[in-house]
């Protein structure tokens, strides 16, 4: 049984559960932070010029990231330390490519552009695709 229930309040407009996987077990609680720090860090600040933000894919099970063809070391598998989670997302308003450009110029630290959505994640360091 998890800590922090589903419904935890990790900002204004994010709660935990939004990072939990579809199947599986809930995320580890030591990823609960990280959680938080992305969701007031560059989630909310996006939401505020973008609208209602959906989270796709946040925590991942090893299975559910081999399913979908995720990278072995994917952040989604919440193995960093430190801890860094990702999400997958998409907003009310806007494109992709301006998603993006958004989270870039709050400095997200890891950022892909994919045709339907953006991956942001806080890991340590600067990744981009």
């Amino acid at each position: 049984m998890p800590t922090h229930p589903r419904t935890f309040r990790l900002s204004p407009h994010f709660t935990w559960g939004e990072f939990w996987p579809v199947e599986g077990s809930p995320p580890p609680d030591e990823l609960l932070i990280a959680a938080r720090a992305l969701c007031v860090m560059w989630l909310e600040p996006v939401r505020a010029a973008f609208g209602v933000c959906v989270i796709h894919s946040g925590y991942r099970t090893e299975a559910h990231n081999r399913a979908v063809g995720g990278a072995p070391q994917s952040i989604h598998l919440g193995r960093r330390r430190p801890a860094a989670i990702a999400a997958d997302v998409t907003f009310r308003s806007g494109t992709p490519r301006q998603w993006y450009e958004a989270f870039d110029r709050l400095g997200a630290p890891g950022l892909g552009i994919y045709p339907t959505h953006v991956h942001v994640d806080n890991r340590s360091g600067r990744a981009r695709w």
